[in-house]
C-alpha cells in the first residue's frame, strides 16, 4: 500500500517509498512531488500490482523469508486498524495507466535531521548527533558493505554531526503546503523529533488542519517538548489523534546500556504523560531486537504490557549485521527460544488480555516473530565481533562490559 498512499524521508536527503525501503530518490536533485511519480515510483507501483518484488523493496521480503511478519504485510491485513489498506481502502481509485498519481498523498513519514540526544549502540552519526565515536566501529560496516561508511564520510558527520538537508529546500516547505489539505496521517521519526524545533514548525503548518490529521512518533521517549511553548502539551491537543511509539530497548540496566544517556526512569514517567492525553490513541513500546537484549525479551514483554500497560511490538537490527540477534551462539538461543515459546501460552492467562483482546494476537504474533527469526538464520560465527564491537564502545563510552549486562 505505501507507493500508492505516501513517502519517506531520510536524514541525508533520500526519499523512498516507505522508513524501510530504499531510496526512489534524493531532495538534493529532485522535490517530493517529482519524486512521486518519477521512473523508480511508476515502476515499484506496478511491479506491486503485478505481483514482482521491487529491488528497493528488498527489506521487507527478506524478513518475510524468514517467518517475520514484515511492514509490507502488516500494511495490507484488515485485521490491524491502522493497516493502510484499512486506513485509505480507496487509495487505487486515482492510479492512472502510467502508474502516476496526483500529488495529494495522504501520509507522509518524516525523518527530516538527525539532531538527537542518545548514541544508541546499533544507531549511527546519520541518525544521532551524539554518535562521536564512528571511527571505533566503522570497519564493521565496512565489511559488510553498508552504505553508511560512504554516506558519513560524503555528509562530513564525523567533523560536523548536524545534517539537515531538507531545512534550506524551499521547493519541500512549498510541497508541504501543497499537501496541508490531503494529509489524513504524519509521521515523524528521527533523530528525536520532540528536541527538533523544525519538527514544531511543521506541526504549525499542520495545525491549521489539525481536525483531520493524526499524528504517529516514533520517539525516544526522553523529552517532552523545548522552550518557547514548543511542547507536546502545547501541540497535540491540536490534532485529532496522536500514536506514540517509543523506543526501549530492554530494561534498566540493559535499557541504559543499549541507549546511552537514557535513563529509563524517565522514560516511565514520561510514558505516564503521554498516556494521559484523552487523544492519544495508544502508546506502544517498540523493541529493537538485538544480541544485546534478546535475553531480556521475555521479561522486556511482561513489564511492557504488564507493568507499563502498553504495547509490545518488536523489529530486529539489520546492521551492523554484529548486532543481530541471530548472532548468539547456539545455547542461548536456544535458551531464548525456550522460554518465548513458554511465553506464547502463558501470555493468554494475562489479565491485560482479558482487559484488551486486541492485544492477544498482536503480541502472539511479535513472539512467534522473535521466534522464527532467531531459529531462521545461524550468525554464531560473528559472535567474536559482537563481543569485540561492543569492546570497542564499552571502552570509548566507559560502560559494559556487554557479557554482564547484556548475557545474564
Amino acid at each position: 500500500m505505501h507507493p500508492f498512499t505516501g513517502l519517506a524521508t531520510r536524514e541525508d536527503g533520500a526519499i523512498k517509498v516507505c522508513c524501510r525501503s530504499q531510496p526512489i530518490g534524493f531532495i538534493q536533485n529532485q522535490t517530493l512531488e517529482q519524486a512521486w511519480n518519477n521512473d523508480a515510483m511508476r515502476t515499484v507501483r506496478r511491479q506491486v500490482l503485478s505481483n514482482e518484488q521491487p529491488a528497493v523493496c528488498k527489506p521487507c521480503f527478506d524478513l518475510e523469508a524468514q517467518g517475520v511478519e514484515s511492514l509490507r504485510q502488516r500494511h495490507i491485513r484488515d485485521s490491524y486498524p491502522e493497516s493502510r489498506i484499512n486506513l485509505y481502502p480507496n487509495a487505487l481509485d486515482s492510479l492512472q495507466d502510467d502508474f502516476t498519481m496526483p500529488f495529494e498523498l495522504p501520509t507522509i513519514e518524516i525523518k527530516i535531521n538527525n539532531l538527537c540526544n542518545l548514541k544508541c549502540r546499533m544507531c549511527n552519526p546519520l541518525d544521532s548527533t551524539q554518535w562521536k565515536d564512528w571511527k571505533e566501529v566503522e570497519s564493521f560496516y565496512q565489511d559488510e558493505g553498508n552504505y553508511l561508511v560512504d554516506a558519513v564520510r560524503k555528509l562530513g558527520l564525523t567533523k560536523a554531526p548536524y545534517i539537515g538537508l531538507f531545512e534550506n529546500k524551499d521547493d519541500f516547505w512549498k510541497n508541504l503546503e501543497k499537501l496541508l489539505p490531503y494529509f489524513r496521517r504524519v509521521e515523524f521519526a528521527g533523530g528525536e523529533p520532540l528536541m527538533d524545533p523544525t519538527h514544531y514548525k511543521i506541526l504549525d503548518m499542520l495545525a491549521r488542519h489539525g481536525n483531520n490529521i493524526e499524528l504517529k512518533y516514533a520517539t525516544n521517549g526522553t523529552v517532552t517538548g523545548i522552550k518557547g511553548g514548543r511542547t507536546i502539551h502545547d501541540y497535540w491537543p491540536k490534532f485529532k489523534k496522536v500514536s506514540v511509539n517509543v523506543s526501549i530497548d530492554g530494561l534498566h540496566d540493559v535499557y541504559e546500556y543499549i541507549r546511552g544517556n537514557g535513563k529509563f526512569n524517565e522514560i516511565e514517567d514520561n510514558i505516564k504523560v503521554f498516556k494521559s492525553f484523552p487523544n492519544v490513541d495508544y502508546v506502544v513500546g517498540a523493541c529493537t531486537v538485538q544480541a544485546g537484549n534478546i535475553m531480556q525479551l521475555p521479561e522486556i514483554i511482561d513489564y511492557f504490557l504488564n507493568k507499563m500497560g502498553i504495547v509490545f511490538y518488536s523489529h530486529r537490527v539489520n546492521y551492523p549485521n554484529v548486532l543481530s540477534a541471530q548472532c548468539l551462539p547456539i545455547k542461548y538461543k536456544e535458551d531464548v527460544v525456550s522460554k518465548l515459546k513458554k511465553l506464547l501460552v502463558d501470555v493468554k492467562t494475562w489479565k491485560c488480555m482479558d482487559q484488551h483482546p486486541q492485544l492477544l494476537p498482536m503480541t502472539l504474533q511479535q513472539i512467534q516473530d522473535n521466534i522464527n527469526f532467531l531459529q531462521a538464520r545461524d550468525l554464531s560465527s560473528k559472535w567474536t565481533q559482537t563481543l569485540e564491537f561492543n569492546r570497542r564502545l564499552d571502552a570509548s563510552r566507559k560502560q559494559g562490559p556487554f557479557e554482564s549486562i547484556c548475557l545474564k
